[in-house]
């Protein structure tokens, strides 16, 4: 679990209507910078121009720097609170789930890659656990739904998400201080500083501290888990001469977290009433941990090339991992997972843009090289895993396991007596414990990008765009798992969970990725839209389990149509979008035996429609509805000749999800003082490709917020609850099926969280 769950209700909560508050920088100003007219000056730059946020033809949605900087600051799994098309877990900053319209990577070893591109100041941040950060001192939070793959390059399948830090300043001496406080002893303070060091340059240093003490009760004893422990910092040096204009960036931070906290639904966990409800207590019996550390640096050039915009953006990125889970959640030792990771990755853009004219145009070239590696082992006890085999809810020794089992000799009694005559066990057997199955894997990958994407103005109110990327991805991997030698690896013929061997392979993958973009804006206040995108994800390699085939490249087209208007003076404003995906060799992670092994899993279809209404009726009270329905499932999915997943759901993608946000300025006459209140809800949604026991029954959850900000003085004092009704609730679940390992990762309970805020 890390902050950005911890933190995500919080966002909500402070910023229920938080497109609307997009452009407020001055919480302490006059109210009548809140009204919605306010929404026509957002401006973005999914489309890698400076566009507003209501001329833009794509389903978009935006989280602005009020709305993050007001409220605790938080990471990208926060998004999932405030977009209904965006589902997930944050509970690692080391293995995020993080799914737009059902789409999602649930695959965190080095061989695969994440459906969703992140970004930071248009850096892809790579590998998912390199991709979670705090965030602070941002400018906006770009969410682009659906396959980006012509503009953003490499694994854009489930669509992009941009983060765009606040750039140093040259006008003026600024800075702000936050803190607030509140239950299991959470602590979260961030500085932020602004300073001129001459008339042409600047530098901007931003901090924080997040960190709070666990949320679950261990039933097996010790401390309780979940706890959070972060740090992290970003300089920034900005040069602005003219038309160039060059920013040099670093940051790093440093995660002192637990591992994921999960409870059994396979085995009963003392004091547990009710196993199959997703509540405490859980049950780890070993140490967890997510300790990480991560770096980050870019050159940022932009300058004016004859009557074009010449951008470079050179940047270096890795991280380091050291990560520890009870994977069973039980009091025994079915089975633990750990590994060390780490990854250094280097990557170059260029882009060139044509001035906004009647044709315009953008052409570019990235590069992406990334040296990684893993250290992986699964500890198991041997009568750990015969309590799996036997799915006991309670313990049982192999020695009774084995003399319950029949033999394959008729002569013998049992399984056990041939073993015995074999000498392959004793009278009686006492299960070995603390076995080891380990593995390791280094990869060098290198990607190659070349796009170009141009609009025409057909008419006065028409446009036409189009563009085309291709896509050249080379991996390389060399992996070495030795085998073990116990009991259960001589019944099963082969390691249990990490298959033994050694592979040293290669492959290249390449990919045309084309978009088609009709817009129509009759009015000023009125725009339309229709495309056709296609994406792509380059293939992998299953690292642990050597020897098995690479798994191949997944692509997905879309077709969109989309609607954005304002009605009423701009105090009404609404969007509109319905889509349809279809995936070909969608990569599933699955279980074979104990092995999770990615699979290509054919086909899978995906529909629906997403809307939003804004109402302001008064510079004083927004309202935001938000909803989206979604149809997501495999239409070809079978492994082998008994498995059949089709026509199944898609793993973390509800049928209907929605939001509710109240916002309340200058309450009861009093000029300062603000109330936000959001509810936001999900239908069931499962956790795995079989739609089994792991799932989560519709929740909702409610959180609120009341501030005070004192007049002309820049000080916000505020109180806010996250998860009202104290709601028990799933984020995400994992099954190993031959062991009888069924977990669930929970969610956090109700919370209290005072603070301050200081801006000068």
């Amino acid at each position: 679990m890390r902050s950005g769950k911890a933190a995500a209700l919080m966002v909500a909560t402070s910023f229920a209507s938080w497109p609307v508050l997009a452009q407020q920088v001055d919480p302490g100003g006059a109210g009548e910078q809140r009204n919605i007219a306010e929404l026509d000056a957002i401006v973005v730059t999914a489309q890698k121009r400076s566009e507003r946020l209501q001329d833009v033809p794509i389903a978009i949605e935006t989280l602005g720097e009020a709305a993050l900087a007001t409220g605790p600051v938080t990471d990208i799994t926060a998004i999932q609170m405030v977009s209904p098309a965006v589902s997930g877990s944050g509970n690692s900053s080391a293995q995020p789930l993080i799914a737009v319209r059902g789409i999602v990577s649930n695959d965190f070893s080095i061989g695969g890659d994440p459906a969703l591109g992140i970004y930071v100041d248009d850096v892809y941040t790579g590998r998912s656990a390199g991709a979670v950060q705090e965030l602070v001192d941002i400018d906006r939070v770009e969410i682009v739904k659906g396959p980006q793959g012509t503009l953003f390059g490499r694994n854009t399948t489930a669509g992009a998400i941009s983060i765009y830090t606040n750039k140093p300043d040259l006008g003026a001496l600024a800075g702000s201080a936050a803190a607030s406080f509140g239950d299991f002893q959470a602590v979260l303070a961030s500085a932020i500083l602004n300073m001129p060091l001459t008339d042409q340059t600047a530098v901007r240093a931003s901090m924080v501290y997040n960190r709070h003490d666990g949320f679950f009760e261990n039933a097996s004893g010790g401390r309780r888990l979940d706890k959070v422990d972060h740090l992290a910092g970003r300089v920034a040096l900005r040069l602005q001469s003219g038309s160039l204009d060059v920013i040099l960036t670093g940051e790093y931070e440093r995660d002192r977290d637990d591992g994921l906290v999960a409870k059994s639904i396979a085995y009963n966990v003392p004091g547990d009433q009710d196993s199959a409800v997703a509540k405490p207590p859980v049950s780890i019996n070993a140490p967890i941990r997510n300790h990480r550390d991560l770096y980050g640096g870019n050159l940022r050039i932009e300058a004016p090339l004859g009557l074009l915009d010449f951008t470079s953006i050179s940047a270096v990125r890795g991280y380091r991992v050291r990560y520890l889970e009870d994977t069973d959640a039980t009091p025994l030792t079915q089975v633990h997972f750990g590994s060390r990771e780490w990854q250094d990755a280097q990557s170059q853009e260029f882009r060139l843009a044509s001035p906004y004219q009647a044709f315009r145009w953008t052409a570019g070239a990235s590069l992406y090289h990334e040296r990684i590696a893993a250290d992986s082992r699964t500890i198991y006890d041997e009568d750990g895993v015969c309590t799996g085999l036997a799915r006991s809810p309670t313990p049982t020794d192999c020695d009774s396991l084995l003399r319950a089992l029949p033999s394959p000799d008729p002569s013998d009694a049992s399984l056990f007596d041939t073993l015995l005559k074999s000498g392959v066990v004793t009278d009686p057997y006492k299960g070995e414990t603390g076995q080891v199955e380990a593995n390791r894997a280094r990869g060098e990958y290198l990607s190659l990008g070349v796009y170009g994407d141009f609009t025409l103005e057909l008419s006065p109110t028409f446009s036409l765009t189009g563009g085309l990327r291709y896509s050249r991805d080379r991996k390389s991997v060399n992996v070495i798992a030795l085998p073990t030698s116990n009991l259960v690896t001589i019944v099963n013929g082969e390691n249990l969970y990490l298959r033994s061997g050694q592979q040293r392979s290669s492959k290249t993958w390449d990919q045309w990725q084309p978009r088609v973009l009709l817009a129509w804006k009759p009015l000023e206040s009125l725009s339309a839209y229709a495309s056709y995108t296609r994406g792509y994800k380059s293939g992998g390699f299953n690292v642990l389990q050597p020897g098995d085939p690479p798994f191949g490249p997944e692509r997905v087209s879309q077709i969109e149509a989309g609607l954005k208007g304002s009605l009423f003076e701009r105090r009404v404003r609404y969007d509109l979008a319905a889509f349809q995906w279809r995936y070909n060799d969608l990569q599933v992670q699955v279980f074979e035996g104990g092995l999770p092994i990615v699979r290509n899993a054919g086909r899978a279809r995906g529909r629906g429609l997403e809307s939003s209404i804004i109402l302001a009726p008064d510079r004083r009270l927004n309202l935001t509805l938000a909803a989206a329905f979604l149809d997501a499932t495999y239409t070809r999915f079978r492994l082998g000749e008994t498995v059949d997943y089709t026509g199944n759901r898609l793993p973390l993608a509800p049928k209907a999800s929605g939001r509710i946000g109240l916002t309340g300025y200058d309450l009861l006459g009093v000029e300062g003082l603000s109330l936000q209140a959001d509810y936001v809800r999900r239908s069931r949604q499962y956790f795995s490709p079989d739609n089994g026991v792991l799932s989560q029954p519709a929740y909702g959850l409610l959180s609120a917020r009341i501030a005070y900000t004192i007049p002309r003085s820049g000080l916000e004092l505020a109180m806010s609850g996250e998860n009202l009704t104290d709601a028990h609730y799933a984020t995400t679940g994992q099954v190993i099926d031959a062991v009888n390992v069924a977990v669930l990762r929970l969610g956090e309970p109700r919370r209290i969280v005072f603070g301050a805020r200081l801006q000068w």
